[in-house]
């Protein structure tokens, strides 16, 4: 082999007893996360020459260090998210886990940020909102920018509580969206459960009901998330459930969306509650072409999974944490 020839016949690089040894200690040193220490013990080497073939691999190039950014980091989670779950869209907020674990921190704030700023984005003339209530969708509409647009309704989903003491703030979250997208609002100014079935069909029959229900079955973006199922909810505190119902619903239902209460199976618990329901069933709530779901965090990953699988939301906006999650599911 002539002096000074760097390439064997046919074109491959040479490479040399110590290059081989540089990339062994590579990758014990970042595939394995091995220490210089421990690894000069285990090829029975000198530290110093352990840092000397790590470098030397640097020079060689044999080592590719690739540190993605946030924006490039949340692209892909956004893209695994509509690939895993044959989503129209996704949109991923970032929050550490520090942050998430911070006393003051808020999730429902953050969320509501990115989400008014996606409907900012989507909404457009002529379209007809469909709203649930709660804390989650308060926040969005507090973040809700004005826009200028011509012909915008905004329709609730579901009843609400209106005739008692609660913080569901179904009509400041109908003012703010009326207010900001100059749009017409089509209130419901009945219960979200019906004592009986019967008093609910009674309704139903009134036109001014029917009217309502054609308003929603005309939504071409639906606004809601999911609520958890604990003594703290406002369908329990609010009685609209018996104690045996509610009992029914810890043990066997994993959240509700648009108070209608599913399994893990995605399957709605007990029948007889849900028929005294008012509001949108989740079978139209998946037929809507923005079908957005909003929600993150550990204690609704289970519920927004099986939200997911079921093909109820469309779109999803939700937390990094939560993204990664669903995505290891």
């Amino acid at each position: 082999m002539e002096e000074g020839n760097t390439t064997r016949k046919g074109g491959w690089p040479l490479i040399d007893e110590k290059d081989l040894m540089s990339i062994e200690v590579a990758r014990m040193y970042y595939e394995f996360d091995k220490t210089q220490q421990e690894i000069a013990e285990t090829l029975s080497i000198s530290r110093p020459t352990v840092s000397k073939l790590l470098k030397h691999a640097k020079e060689k190039n044999f080592i590719q260090i690739t540190i993605e950014s946030p924006v490039d980091a949340i692209g892909s989670l956004e893209q695994g998210l509509k690939e895993k779950f044959g989503l129209k869209d996704a949109k991923v907020a970032y929050v550490s886990r520090s942050r998430m674990r911070d006393v003051d921190f808020d999730l429902r704030n953050l969320l509501g940020k990115v989400t008014a700023e996606y409907l900012a984005d989507i909404v457009k003339d002529d379209d007809r909102i469909g709203l649930s209530w709660g804390e989650t969708l308060f926040q969005v509409s507090q973040e809700l920018k004005p826009k200028s647009l011509q012909g915008v309704e905004v329709v609730q989903l579901k009843g609400g509580m209106n005739l008692v003491e609660a913080g569901t703030h179904d009509q400041e979250i109908m003012m703010q969206f009326v207010k900001n997208f100059n749009a017409k609002g089509q209130y419901i100014p009945l219960p979200v459960v019906f004592e009986t079935e019967a008093a609910k069909q009674t309704m139903l029959n009134q036109k001014q009901t029917q009217k309502i229900i054609d308003k929603i079955s005309g939504i071409n973006i639906a606004l809601y998330t999911i609520g958890t199922v604990t003594k703290a909810s406002l369908l329990h505190r609010m009685h609209y459930t018996t104690d045996e119902e509610f009992a029914y619903l810890e043990e066997h239902a994993i959240c509700d969306i648009c108070s209608r209460f599913i399994d893990e199976h995605g399957e709605i618990c007990l029948e007889d509650l849900d028929a005294r329901t008012f509001g949108i069933g989740l079978d139209k709530l998946a037929e809507v072409e923005n079908s957005i779901l909003v929600a993150g965090g550990e204690e609704k990953l289970e519920g927004i999974y099986v939200a997911l699988q079921k093909k109820i939301p469309n779109v999803l906006i939700t937390n990094s944490m939560t993204a990664i999650k669903l995505l290891e599911h």
